[in-house]
């Protein structure tokens, strides 16, 4: 099954019913795991995640660097993006990027607050996770990064949010990212 991206539109019943004639990824109540076409991935986004279309992925990320894969929570408060970069990492690399990364992470974001790591492993292949928060004009945001190695390149994970709002969308988004498995 080629993995579509949606639309965003209004939000509610009718953006619903918009995503089911898309694909089984946007039934209502239920949804499938999906190999996914553009990424070395397999996995569940469940019924309250969608993905962006590349119209709006261009929109969002016009210059720079755009994630190669986009989820929006259904009440737009979290962001759940993918980048496969070309970055060499092999999975041994994985647990080092434990003690490199956070002077990455306090050099590029200004002012913050909390930084936890950990190794994680989901569905068997190993994942450096970094939560942090830093301040923002609007409160306080939530960053997580989840990186791993598939097929010798570096794969990243960001899920974004105020950190008021991660919670009324954590438990889909744990649903999604513990469903993810490395092909």
């Amino acid at each position: 099954m080629k993995f579509q991206r949606s639309v965003p539109a209004a939000r509610g019943p009718a953006f619903v019913g918009a995503l089911v004639g898309l694909s089984a990824l946007f039934t209502v109540g239920f949804a499938v795991p999906t190999k996914l076409t553009n990424l070395p991935l397999t996995l569940d986004p469940g019924a309250k995640l969608f993905v962006m279309s590349d119209a709006y992925l261009l929109k969002k990320f016009p210059t720079g660097s755009r994630p190669d894969l986009l989820f929006k929570s259904g009440d737009d408060k979290v962001s759940v993006a993918f980048e496969w970069r070309s970055t060499k990492l092999t999975p041994a690399d994985v647990n080092t990027m434990l003690t490199q990364f956070p002077a990455v992470i306090m050099a590029q974001v200004p002012g913050v607050k909390t930084l936890n790591k950990q190794l994680l492993k989901l569905n068997g292949n190993d994942w450096a996770d970094f939560v942090f928060v830093a301040p923002n004009k609007t409160g306080d945001v939530r960053r997580e990064l989840l990186i791993t190695s598939a097929q010798g390149r570096m794969l990243i994970v960001t899920v974004s949010s105020n950190l008021a709002d991660y919670g009324r969308n954590e438990a889909d988004v744990k649903a999604l990212t513990n469903s993810m498995t490395l092909n």
